[in-house]
């Protein structure tokens, strides 16, 4: 007998979008090189392949996730940034509030969320990825994994020049026809210099092209 009024999708849905001068992409691991990116369960703590965790520790599971990616790719971790944790728990906050799963919501620009975070620099780079999912698509785990099958989100993750990470994590929410969701974002960031430093405005850009997301699939009752 299944469990009452909890929907299932296959897949994660996830989307990317960049946004840079000069933006370069890491280039990928011969064989397999999703699973030589993933960090083995119990690698970044048991928190992982967890659900309904508090926004901190949530954050930390993803950054750890998201350099052990990077470390197999000899990139330099990420440090997590304050400004770019709310820009993500904002977009987040907007794709619910709008009923979109999108990095437009509501027409807002993508790089609407990043203002503050480039205010005042002469320079940056900055690049988003969204993930949704129910049930254990939820984990932290399992939206890296989705973002590592996917070229554009991988790009992200292994672009050498971001220094700054900010994480968006909305669990337990009622989203595009499901209950249980759990929805993620990634916030990826370099500023030169730093924007307490300077007051000349950033340079205008326009984003790359996203993905889009992939249909979402019919609803399905879990087995026991």
């Amino acid at each position: 007998m299944g469990i009452r009024g909890l929907r299932l999708p296959v897949a994660l849905f996830v989307c990317a979008v960049t946004a840079a001068l000069g933006l370069a992409a890491a280039a990928g691991a011969a064989d397999d090189p999703y699973a030589a990116l993933l960090a083995p369960s119990g690698t970044c703590g048991a928190a992982a392949d967890q659900l309904d965790l508090d926004s901190a520790t949530a954050q930390l599971a993803m950054q750890c996730l998201t350099n052990y990616a990077r470390a197999q790719q000899s990139l330099p971790p990420l440090q997590l940034n304050p400004t770019l944790n709310t820009a993500g728990q904002t977009k987040l906050k907007s794709d619910i509030t709008c009923a979109e799963f999108s990095h437009t919501p509501c027409g807002q620009p993508f790089d609407a969320v990043f203002a503050t975070y480039v205010m005042g620099a002469t320079s940056y780079q900055i690049g988003e990825n969204i993930a949704w999912g129910t049930g254990s698509y939820g984990t932290p785990r399992q939206a890296m994994n989705g973002w590592l099958h996917s070229t554009g989100h991988r790009e992200n993750i292994l672009t050498a020049a971001y220094a700054e990470l900010g994480i968006g994590y909305l669990p337990e929410q009622t989203f595009q026809g499901y209950s249980g969701a759990t929805l993620w974002s990634q916030e990826f960031g370099l500023r030169s210099p730093s924007s307490s430093t300077v007051s000349t405005p950033p340079v205008a850009h326009k984003p790359a092209q996203k993905q889009k997301p992939k249909p979402k699939p019919k609803p399905h009752k879990p087995k026991r």
